[in-house]
Parts: C-alpha cells; sequence; structure tokens
C-alpha cells in the first residue's frame, strides 16, 4: 500500500511539473525576425523561443569542404534509383479570395498577440515592359493601403518603414526586409481552434489526395531519362 501511494505522489508530481513547464513555455516569448540586404543578400531567418536561438540562411551556397583523398580507390558505386515523390500540397488550386478572406479573419482575432517591433520592406520594381512595372507598382501599393490599416488596428507597430518604387533604367527588380515579430505561443491555441473549420477546409482545397499524388509520381517517372531508372 505505502509503495502505491508514493508512486501515486511521484506520478501527480510529475503531472504537475509538467503542466507548470508547460504554461511556463507558452508564456515565454517567441521572437521571428526576417532579414535581407539589398540588392543581393542572403535571406536570414532567426527564431527565438525564449533564452534558444536558431538561425538559417536562405539562397546562400555552402563552403563544400574539400575531401581527403582515400588511399584505396573503391569501384564506382552503382547510382540509385530515385522515385520522385509527390508534393504535399498545389498552390495553384489555392482560393485566393478564401485565403485573403481567411486572413483578414486571424488579423482580427488576433488583435493585441502580435508585436511588430520592427516592419522595414523596399522593393524598387524594375520589368522589361515600363507599363507593366507601372501596374506592378500600383497593384502593390493598393494591397499595402488595403492591408496597412487592419495590420494597424489588431497588432503593435513600432517601427514601420515601408517603401515601394519602380525603377525604369535598371537591371532588375531589388527588395530588402527587416522584420522583427514577437510574441507568446499561448495565444494562438484558442484563435487556431476558433478558425478550424475555415484552416481545415482551406488545407484540404490544396492538398493533393493519393491518387493526384499516384499520377504525379507516374508523369514524373515517364518523364526521367533511360540512364537515370
Amino acid at each position: 500500500m505505502i509503495v502505491l501511494k508514493v508512486i501515486g505522489i511521484l506520478l501527480l508530481a510529475i503531472l504537475v511539473l509538467g503542466i507548470g513547464l508547460a504554461a511556463l513555455l507558452m508564456c515565454l516569448p517567441a521572437r521571428i525576425e526576417v532579414r535581407r540586404r539589398m540588392p543581393d543578400g542572403p535571406l536570414r531567418v532567426r527564431i527565438g523561443f525564449g533564452p534558444v536561438r536558431r538561425v538559417w540562411t536562405l539562397g546562400q551556397e555552402r563552403k563544400k569542404k574539400p575531401k581527403q583523398k582515400k588511399k584505396q580507390e573503391k569501384a564506382p558505386a552503382k547510382p540509385k534509383e530515385k522515385k520522385p515523390h509527390a508534393p504535399m500540397v498545389d498552390l495553384k488550386k489555392l482560393d485566393y479570395e478564401q485565403a485573403f478572406s481567411l486572413m483578414l479573419d486571424l488579423i482580427d482575432d488576433m488583435a493585441g498577440t502580435m508585436t511588430w517591433e520592427r516592419l522595414h520592406i523596399t522593393v524598387i520594381l524594375h520589368t522589361p515592359d515600363a507599363a507593366q512595372t507601372g501596374n506592378l507598382l500600383g497593384a502593390l501599393s493598393a494591397l499595402v493601403g488595403n492591408l496597412y490599416p487592419y495590420f494597424e488596428r489588431a497588432f503593435v507597430l513600432e517601427d514601420t518603414k515601408i517603401v515601394l518604387d519602380a525603377d525604369f533604367d535598371a537591371e532588375k527588380t531589388v527588395w530588402g526586409v527587416d522584420i522583427s515579430v514577437m510574441t507568446r505561443m499561448g495565444r494562438f491555441p484558442r484563435i487556431f481552434w476558433r478558425r478550424r473549420k475555415a484552416l481545415w477546409a482551406l488545407w484540404k482545397s490544396i492538398r493533393i489526395t493519393k491518387e493526384e499524388a499516384k499520377q504525379w509520381e507516374a508523369e514524373h517517372a515517364a518523364a526521367q531519362p533511360i540512364e537515370q531508372r
């Protein structure tokens, strides 16, 4: 009997400790930082959760270390057959009107949940066609003009600087971002649960079914060169 009581007390203590630890983690600040220097800097994503931080660099080739030559040369291995795997989602099936409406609803639900400590975006547009460049600039300006009031109402914007312009004499479009967002994870489960039906409907609309995956793999397998099979 005494052993069972001790085991029960230990299990209860572990349960209470686990709940307390989960609550502490949900209250810790989470910070996401995205930076890219103009004109061709790599995109760096930094995610911090409490004292833990991790940085990813996108768009930059890793330097390969020279491999040491082995004394004994091995026979060349036979190339392995690579079977193409279908992606999980197909963004071509995305209903942009549905996605935009859901995004606005989520922004309203997230009122006060996120603090944009820094929101710096610079885009200098250029396309071969001057008329197309002007139309694209107008569309982006209208999009930012429509979204900014929602952001201003739903979030805390501390440092905002958005620059949209066009350079008809440039060689290409250049852009840079410097974004820092802080939030707490404990605020999101209630929001996602409230919009679970809309989120699930959006996911079902873009996910690839088993039949579509089999068809995709069959088409890409047939398109592979004979030497790679």
